[in-house]
């Protein structure tokens, strides 16, 4: 390959994701593989480290976009959560349904912020159809996997019914060619150009391997940490720099800590009550709820300032 070329299509995210995958690929196969409890509490560790303090900056990149009270965001914002919580608790499996086509459209609308995309008519079928792609394609990797660990907990039983390998094996054929066509035809409208495209097919490879090569969770969070929190993290950190050359790393850390410790400890807590019995709710379930409740206003938030940019 090109030597410039190859620059063009391994930026630096990129670069840290493959690194990480190599390292991890060699250290998972020297130990002979990792438990599930040392699986669920290192990742858990690594995705709360990163992904709460990458949506600990929502109420700052609003009010950058709209002017509005404080007390209107707030209310639309923590009403929406307590939204998603009661509809969990009656409708369990619609809001899981929910709860990945947000994280679907959100994810893929973070994957393509860095394009002018705003002419492109498809654009928000493109975000979707990615981010619905990216979650198809973990469940179809690890299906078996996804069976165990949903009957593992009686309140999670209900969600083996989607993963149904026939449902999971249509999905990944329909929802990988459709992207693929879709950046295709990016490359066709003169959106993006063969340098970009090659870039994001090496990057939807690399994302294909990963999950074919770690277990559920491992693959999840090395998507989630890398490719999308830290990736959102450094664009808005971007952002602020640009707005003015005083910011720095330190107060990047000060702006994002006071809303990461609040919900570390309001996470915590209701932790501390589902091991008590004290919540009937398993922990599976309840990171779910919080993640989505947590989730919704987050990419309402994002899509308004990268549309507003």
């Amino acid at each position: 390959m090109n030597i410039s070329l190859y620059f063009f299509i391994m930026n630096s995210i990129t670069f840290i994701f493959l690194v990480c995958l190599y390292a991890l690929f060699f250290i998972y196969e020297a130990i002979g593989g990792i438990k599930i409890e040392n699986q669920i509490f290192y990742c858990s560790m690594l995705i709360i480290a990163f992904g709460i303090p990458h949506g600990a900056l929502d109420h700052i990149l609003f009010f950058k976009k709209r002017n509005t009270s404080q007390v209107k965001f707030y209310s639309i914002y923590l009403g929406l959560v307590l939204f998603f919580i009661l509809l969990w608790i009656y409708y369990p499996t619609l809001s899981l349904t929910l709860f990945l086509i947000i994280s679907a459209f959100h994810f893929g609308e973070s994957q393509f912020e860095d394009i002018d995309i705003k002419k492109y008519s498809n654009s928000l079928l493109l975000y979707l159809v990615w981010g619905l792609s990216l979650l198809i394609n973990l469940i179809f990797y690890n299906v078996d996997e996804l069976n165990v660990l949903t009957t593992l907990f009686k309140d999670t039983e209900p969600f083996y019914y989607l993963y149904n390998h026939k449902f999971v094996t249509y999905g990944f054929i329909s929802f990988n060619l459709v992207t693929i066509g879709l950046l295709f035809n990016l490359l066709h409208n003169k959106i993006i150009n063969w340098n970009k495209l090659l870039s994001e097919l090496f990057l939807f490879g690399l994302i294909h391997l990963t999950f074919f090569l770690f277990p559920f969770i491992i693959g999840f969070t090395l998507y989630f940490v890398i490719l999308h929190s830290i990736r959102v993290m450094k664009y808005e950190y971007d952002f602020f720099k640009k707005e003015s050359n005083n910011f720095n790393l330190f107060v990047f850390v000060k702006l994002v800590t006071p809303y990461t410790l609040l919900s570390l400890f309001f996470s915590g807590f209701v932790f501390i009550l589902s091991s008590k019995d004290i919540i009937s709710i398993s922990i599976p379930l309840l990171s779910l709820i919080i993640i989505s409740a947590i989730t919704l206003p987050h990419a309402i938030v994002m899509h308004i300032f990268y549309h507003e940019k």
